[in-house]
């Protein structure tokens, strides 16, 4: 689940433009830092942001992956400590920049908003403990369905499902090489789960996925 705040209300939409500001950010430009202090809380007006953990070894895992309307790092701008990863935009994207205060006034203000941000946290808190399930007892293709699932669900993709993000991403957000997650993704088209067209992974429907997930 993701905060979308272009499907919020009239009252809470025209509140959120007055507080905030709006930044441009390049393809693979910094957003923020792992570690930096939360002072802002970044909405996404169009684009696309991933935020990524960098291990020790020198790999990224990707947390979370954002589009338009979006809002995201929420826990650390809420409890006003430091962003535990960092986030780039993965191509040219418009942020509305909330600063921190604006958004905790408006927080104690908005019922909509606050509870927007308790259904996100619920949501989250489901999440992470399947992501960890996923990854201690899945094969790589189910770790791969799951995030494909993901995709699909939230809808970062073209119709009919056309999965914009790169293998070496996938690799990231399922802690699997860029080379495993190819040949697996191959295994899942062998299995008609999935299209792979001229080096494009495509869906034509989720209910299999789904099915294969159980």
């Amino acid at each position: 689940m993701k905060i979308r705040v272009d499907k919020v209300g009239p009252e809470l939409a025209k509140a959120l433009r007055k507080l905030g500001h709006v930044r441009q950010f390049g393809s693979g430009e910094q957003i923020f830092a792992a570690q930096d202090a939360a002072e802002f809380l970044p909405i996404i007006r169009s684009g696309k942001v991933k935020m990524v953990h960098n291990l020790a070894d020198g790999k990224e895992v990707i947390v979370g992956i954002f589009g338009k309307g979006d809002m995201f790092a929420v826990p650390p701008v809420f409890d006003g400590l430091e962003y535990p990863a960092g986030a780039s935009a993965m191509e040219p994207t418009e942020l509305l920049i909330l600063p921190r205060n604006s958004f905790l006034a408006l927080l104690r203000e908005s019922h909509e908003l606050a509870f927007l941000v308790i259904g996100w946290t619920c949501e989250m808190l489901r999440e992470k403990t399947a992501t960890i399930q996923n990854l201690a007892r899945s094969s790589p293709e189910r770790r791969i369905a799951a995030v494909l699932l993901k995709l699909i669900e939230e809808r970062i993709g073209d119709d009919p499902f056309l999965v914009n993000i790169r293998r070496q991403d996938i690799a990231e957000m399922t802690n699997l090489t860029t080379e495993t997650v190819i040949r697996a993704t191959r295994r899942l088209a062998e299995m008609n789960l999935v299209r792979i067209e001229r080096g494009k992974i495509l869906i034509d429907e989720a209910e299999p996925i789904r099915r294969f997930l159980g």
